[in-house]
């Protein structure tokens, strides 16, 4: 096992995407698959004051097939300053790199000037109904590396075990290509039908799902022996069905 915590990426490398959906052109797009570090706002987090949270549950432990599960766990999110984007290797030494209950957000709302930064605190979860969430009120989704450092740092709160980054890269392998999988399926199958809403998203996501699972795909993927031709056959039926 790892001595000490990995410090935080910069910023580039933390966040695949943030900014309010239909406003910002930076924004978490419609078609993007649910996945941990997803961030929200407008959420109503029972028994806590926050209304901003981040989902917290494995890709495969919150979806039952292409759904959501009815009630999914999320982290609450509060501001830790307002006006200071807490980045860098200072803002690690001085930080983060003992600060243990949380995940350091900075400038999560993405501005140019007074950023400041969030936090996204261990101690404070809530169980949610699903339908709290929907893709308008996402406003941001991390990086592959922005997860694994979030699953590093999770797990050392809940248990001071800290677990390298290439143990929990080899572990979200198989999943992580499924989800780009999924969203490479879901933008194409949108824009062949040029409808780009929930239920179109809906649709997609579930043609997916029962492709996968069929013939044992899913499970072919997660090994790394079989993963390059699932991909390929996934790629062959994306063009047969939407681009052909």
């Amino acid at each position: 096992m790892a001595e000490q915590l990995d410090q935080i990426p910069c910023i580039g490398e933390l966040y695949a995407y943030r900014g309010v959906p239909d406003v910002d052109e930076d924004a978490p797009p419609l078609c993007l698959p649910w996945h941990q570090g997803d961030i929200f706002e407008n959420v109503n987090l029972p028994g806590l004051e926050s209304t901003m949270g981040m989902l917290f549950l494995h890709p495969c432990t919150m979806r039952k097939r292409a759904a959501l599960v009815d009630q999914v766990t999320m982290i609450a999110i509060e501001e830790f300053s307002s006006k200071k984007v807490l980045d860098g290797a200072d803002a690690w030494e001085r930080h983060w790199k003992s600060r243990y209950s949380v995940m350091p957000l900075a400038n999560l709302r993405n501005r140019a000037e007074r950023g400041g930064t969030h936090i996204a605190d261990f101690s404070r979860l809530a169980t949610v109904p699903s339908s709290e969430l929907n893709r308008s009120k996402r406003i941001a989704a991390l990086t592959d590396a922005g997860r694994l450092h979030l699953l590093q740092r999770s797990f050392h709160h809940f248990s001071r075990v800290v677990v390298p980054l290439g143990d929990l890269r080899s572990g979200m392998r198989g999943v992580n290509r499924e989800i780009e999988l999924q969203h490479d399926w879901v933008e194409a199958a949108c824009d062949a039908c040029k409808e780009w809403t929930d239920d179109s998203v809906t649709r997609a996501e579930r043609d997916f799902d029962e492709y996968l699972t069929a013939e044992d795909r899913r499970q072919r993927l997660s090994d790394i022996q079989q993963e390059t031709d699932i991909v390929c056959e996934v790629m062959k039926e994306i063009e047969s069905r939407y681009k052909s």
